[in-house]
């Protein structure tokens, strides 16, 4: 009788530790650890954990232990009436593929013709054109928290721009009504966010130095120059289809065609193999986060469609196409804009 007495006075158990009671440190490094796909769900336990998986500190601890995921941000205008296209981001789930819309810009938004780069988990949408006149604007997305910024303007207006990241670095080429070398470019250094110019002499970027012959290559865009302007051979993708060899993929008439990067007097070769494709539209294409993948858009009345394609060489002469999924991405109540209703897209690191 003492001993079942002792025993019942026996402290308990102390009660198992909540995730939200460790340190913050402890809470973070486990966080950096979980996949994106999980992320919508782990946003839904409590404010702090939405506030955190938003923030930059999760983004930079991802980084250091090697655990950041590509995620593509596509930027659309279902509806010609709607006078705020906006960015979306697709979801990174398997077999469960969506366009996740982003919140709509703060700021007013040059809609057409502004040139767009990434770096890291930003989105940069550079120039345009603002009420039919060329602009100085730089917005900046941050896909971490979905927070716009803008950053101090460019030297001169531009808009349909060439436009790259070297060493960390932006740069920005053509697009302006100047002749002038000293207006030819500008750089952004990010970390003074200050604009400096660039003439034609500073930074070798000639066709010769180019994947593609006679033609200039900037942000995965392939451009021709006349004299000091750029054209932008709208809607080619530079896939790296083999080690270190590149093909530009392009739809054109609904389907989609390829050559090789190097072979620019070559015509375009019809892609073979996409047969359960063949009855939609293809509108465009974008590179993939996959290597050595893409994926096309289409548009199904009400609906907007995409599948992701990879590549496979048959000799010299034939691309095969594999299409990895197809999906119904959007449903747009009043999709009414043709076949022009994809203006950018790009690749962010979260």
């Amino acid at each position: 009788m003492e001993e079942m007495n002792k025993s019942s006075e026996s402290p308990s158990p102390p009660p198992p530790t909540s995730f939200s009671s460790l340190p913050y440190d402890l809470v973070l490094n486990c966080l950096a650890r979980i996949s994106l796909i999980h992320r919508p769900t782990l946003s839904l336990v409590s404010k702090s954990f939405r506030s955190l998986l938003a923030s930059g500190e999760l983004y930079a601890a991802r980084s250091r232990i090697g655990k950041t995921e590509d995620c593509l941000y596509v930027f659309l205008n279902p509806n010609k009436r709607n006078p705020n296209p906006r960015w979306f981001a697709l979801a990174p789930i398997p077999q469960r593929q969506k366009l996740l819309p982003i919140p709509l810009c703060i700021y007013q938004h040059p809609q057409s013709s502004s040139t767009v780069v990434s770096i890291g988990s930003k989105i940069y949408i550079i120039g345009g054109f603002f009420k039919g006149i060329r602009c100085t604007r730089v917005l900046v997305l941050d896909c971490q928290s979905h927070q716009w910024s803008r950053l101090p303007q460019m030297r001169v207006r531009r808009a349909k721009a060439a436009a790259d990241v070297i060493d960390g670095k932006i740069y920005v080429i053509g697009g302006c009504k100047s002749n002038k070398s000293e207006d030819w470019g500008e750089v952004y250094d990010i970390k003074t966010q200050t604009w400096e110019p660039l003439s034609p002499e500073t930074l070798d970027l000639t066709p010769q130095k180019s994947v593609v012959p006679e033609r200039l290559v900037m942000g995965g865009k392939v451009y021709t120059k006349d004299g000091l302007k750029l054209n932008f051979k709208k809607g080619i993708c530079l896939v790296e289809i083999d080690k270190n060899v590149l093909c530009q993929i392009f739809v054109t008439n609904g389907k989609l065609f390829w050559r090789d990067a190097n072979e620019e007097l070559r015509g375009w070769c019809k892609v073979w193999g996409l047969e359960e494709l063949s009855s939609n539209y293809l509108v465009w294409v974008v590179n993939s986060c996959g290597g050595g993948r893409v994926i096309v858009w289409w548009k199904k009345q009400l609906e907007i469609w995409c599948a992701e394609i990879s590549f496979e060489r048959r000799g010299f002469e034939e691309l095969l196409g594999f299409v990895e999924w197809s999906k119904n991405v959007l449903t747009f109540d009043g999709c009414d804009s043709g076949f022009d209703f994809f203006l950018h897209s790009a690749i962010v690191t979260h």
